[in-house]
């Protein structure tokens, strides 16, 4: 496993598509220029070969099987996630430890990937949902690049829509991506109570280094300490 931050201005420069789940997509993807495509837990493989998956849950919804077992039923592509199933593991991310939707974090991912702009395809913010909409708010705050969203929706509130002939000029990375590069979630806890964390028991007074959305329930139910 990687740390997701090696792959930060990785692809500077480039158009970077994120595929949702909307039923959308394929018509999105028809003709659609990119560069580097990331599927947001596993849609879009059958129409295009992703570059990266970005997943966020532990559990496949539409299956109900655990998600790094889906992924790696559907395709072979580096996974993104905070969980033990990726290949480059996200230590830090907008409102973390907080989980976020899949398709708002991939958007920042894109960005601090060197993303010139993000291209949204079959996000169709669940059919007008307002919470998806305001979760899109709240991520553009820290995505600081043109994101675009194709085929027109609920989203288009937030970001503009997509249109094949707009330019987006010399590429120039934005400063907050080396702050990002600065931002370790890596904590020291100390076991108030017998607690289980990441496949081991901690007894009263053991410590363990772990990153901080591992631990977020266990902190706020006080079974662990930060040290």
């Amino acid at each position: 496993m990687t740390d997701f931050n090696d792959l930060f201005l990785k692809h500077k420069g480039k158009r970077i598509l994120v595929m949702g789940g909307g039923p959308s997509l394929e018509v999105d993807l028809d003709e659609l220029d990119f560069d580097i495509a990331i599927s947001t837990n596993g849609h879009g493989v059958e129409f295009v070969k992703p570059d990266y998956v970005l997943a966020m849950d532990e559990t496949n919804k539409r299956t109900s099987s655990p998600m790094g077992a889906y992924l790696r039923s559907v395709t072979d592509a580096p996974i993104i996630s905070p969980h033990g199933y990726a290949d480059f593991q996200l230590v830090t991310w907008p409102q973390s430890p907080r989980f976020v939707l899949s398709g708002m974090v991939a958007t920042w991912a894109a960005f601090v990937m060197g993303a010139k702009v993000v291209l949204l395809a079959g996000c169709d913010g669940y059919g007008g949902d307002k919470g998806f909409v305001f979760e899109a708010e709240k991520m553009a705050r820290d995505v600081k690049c043109p994101v675009r969203v194709v085929g027109g929706g609920p989203l288009t509130k937030v970001w503009d829509e997509y249109k094949p002939a707009e330019k987006f000029g010399r590429y120039q990375a934005h400063s907050s991506i080396n702050g990002w590069l600065d931002v370790d979630e890596r904590i020291t806890v100390r076991a108030r109570k017998p607690s289980h964390v990441l496949g081991r028991e901690l007894a009263i007074g053991e410590e363990a280094k772990v990153m901080r959305h591992q631990v977020a329930r266990l902190l706020k139910h006080r079974m662990v300490e930060e040290v």
